[in-house]
């Protein structure tokens, strides 16, 4: 009973919080409760990810932004989902972007968030989720119209849960519960690795850890943000210990439970610090800064800002690999088993190249187009969440050999990463072309060079990649070559720039066109690298499809392909006056 009325007075507690209109961080605030170890998703991860993940799918953002325009953080609102749902059903907080599912649900078109009770309550959101279970049923490919329909099912799902309290899952079971199931016991005769035993969730908590608890959630109220302007709520009970402690007396009796399953505070922390360091963002803010000083030391030839350039880039490149390590140790296997990090991947592997090849050349230019590279494959990393998934997320079972993950799949993205570094080049060359320059200038002949010296560096890589996605292949699916979407678009891309270079080396392919070539041959890679995943979603490479953006990459391929042709045109004219 006792409990009951603790929670009523926090629910009270948390209303107030929520609904003021200034409010300020508390000192010391709630960021203990970020270290909390919660199972979700088939993996052990902070409170602070599970919060962040959850945020993003409903609101579409990893802060809340309030009436008055503040920014909160995402563990200061996603408990207050399971402890005021009264609240929280009234207020207008799903992000819904899909014009056609909003006719069909007959919303607004205008408005971007709705309440879940505008949601549920709606007569027709039954039959969109029937429609979509019957596309699901069918196997068909689900539209960009269904994949919203699917989202949507996916944010009510995680709502729900944590308002039953069954999402937030804090304690291990008992080494007695912890019997495997047939499944996995015929999932370990088969050698693969068990799914991980289900933890406690807050509503299955019983005696010492629903009580720890408890005062978790009591010490958290008393953490969270001052109500300016409203009632003073009752004072606290003076025995309660802070949000710090009562965490940690909570983690103590829940690793008590089952010290095997219970994860290392070092490797809690190191997610948390990956989370709210965001080095990728950081990366390319100083790839751009870089890039920009480069620009300027190639024109002017400023050898100083050149050095300067360098020293930016290398600070970047540091903070990017950083990235990458703490992701290979939070995951144990190299990062590179989805499309988000496969794009984070790319642009180290296009800045390493170019580093490389600027210390063999010093061309300046080849360093620019890397910095580049990475400028915009970290930005669309950072900033289409819905569409590249940042999660770290447990592998599929079928790349569950970190041997073949590892020289395959990096050996391919590796090519990508050359072809890249040529696209750019190439791109920069039509630019000196637009403002004047003659194909057989010599900066335009370097370039060229140095394009042609990329493409060679990608065709070997992809070739390799190609036969040793053969060989996994065999070993995975018993057979070599299938004819799989994703091997026949991998082996057009080769031949394509293989066709490239051939013309190359017998003279059929001058520079203009070599820069042109290797513009327009990158949509071959993009078919293999994104068309596969995200338009055809077909093939056994279903581990890595997707959804979204499709509308954004055919844009940029058109706008790209415009800038080709219309410097093509402007320089068959110069020479047509000549």
């Amino acid at each position: 009973m006792g409990v009951k009325l603790w929670f009523s007075f926090l629910a009270l507690t948390i209303a107030v919080f929520l609904t003021s209109a200034t409010q300020g961080r508390a000192e010391g605030g709630t960021d203990a409760i970020r270290y909390l170890p919660v199972q979700d998703a088939g993996r052990v991860k902070p409170f602070d990810t599970l919060a962040r993940e959850a945020l993003e799918l409903i609101y579409g953002s990893e802060k809340f932004k309030t009436a008055s325009g503040e920014k909160r953080e995402a563990i200061d609102i996603v408990l207050t989902w399971m402890l005021v749902p009264g609240y929280w059903d009234q207020q207008q907080f799903f992000e819904l972007n899909h014009k056609g599912l909003k006719d069909s649900l007959k919303l607004a078109d205008a408005q971007k968030y709705f309440s879940p009770n505008e949601l549920m309550s709606n007569p027709r959101l039954s039959l969109v989720m029937q429609e979509l279970g019957s596309r699901r049923a069918t196997k068909q490919k689900l539209d960009p119209y269904f994949q919203a329909v699917s989202r949507l099912e996916n944010q009510l799902g995680m709502y729900q849960a944590f308002k039953a309290g069954s999402a937030l899952r804090v304690a291990p079971p008992l080494p007695s519960d912890a019997h495997p199931s047939d499944a996995q016991k015929t999932q370990a005769e088969n050698g693969a690795p068990m799914e991980p035993e289900k933890w406690l969730s807050v509503a299955e908590l019983r005696g010492g850890l629903q009580d720890k608890f408890s005062i978790v959630v009591r010490a958290l109220i008393r953490a969270l943000p001052a109500a300016e302007g409203q009632p003073t709520p009752p004072p606290a009970d003076p025995g309660l210990p802070s949000l710090e402690q009562a965490v940690s007396d909570f983690k103590a009796l829940a690793k008590t439970q089952n010290p095997k399953l219970y994860p290392a505070d070092r490797d809690i922390n190191i997610e948390v610090h990956e989370k709210s360091l965001h080095p990728f963002m950081i990366a390319w803010i100083l790839y751009l800064l870089a890039a920009l000083v480069l620009s300027f030391a190639w024109h002017l030839g400023n050898g100083k800002l050149y050095a300067g350039g360098w020293a930016v880039g290398i600070c970047a490149f540091l903070m990017h690999s950083y990235g990458f390590a703490l992701r290979m140790y939070l995951t144990g296997r190299p990062p590179v088993s989805n499309m988000y990090e496969s794009v984070v991947w790319v642009s180290w592997g296009a800045v390493t190249f170019a580093m490389i090849f600027e210390i063999i050349y010093r061309r300046r230019f080849i360093l620019i187009a890397g910095y580049t590279v990475g400028v915009l494959c970290l930005i669309v990393a950072n900033l289409a969440p819905t569409i590249l998934d940042s999660s770290l997320q447990p592998l599929e079972p079928v790349l569950r050999s970190n041997y073949w993950l590892t020289i395959h799949v990096l050996t391919i993205t590796l090519s990508y990463s050359a072809f890249f570094l040529g696209w750019c080049m190439g791109n920069i060359g039509l630019g000196m072309i637009l403002r004047g320059e003659r194909q057989n200038d010599e900066r335009v002949r370097q370039l060229v060079q140095s394009i042609y010296r990329t493409i060679q560096v990608g065709v070997v890589l992809l070739a390799a990649g190609i036969i040793l996605g053969g060989i996994w292949a065999d070993y995975s699916w018993g057979r070599f070559w299938g004819w799989d979407p994703k091997e026949t678009w991998a082996l057009i891309a080769l031949l394509g720039y293989l066709a490239l270079l051939h013309g190359r080396l017998v003279g059929w392919v001058q520079n203009l066109g070599m820069m042109a070539a290797s513009v327009i041959a990158f949509n071959l890679v993009i078919m293999a690298w994104y068309g596969v995943n995200y338009v055809l979603g077909a093939g056994l490479h279903s581990y890595g499809f997707g959804a979204g953006g499709v509308q954004y990459v055919l844009g940029f391929v058109m706008l790209d392909l415009t800038y080709v042709f219309y410097a093509l045109y402007i320089n068959r004219s110069r020479v047509a006056r000549a």
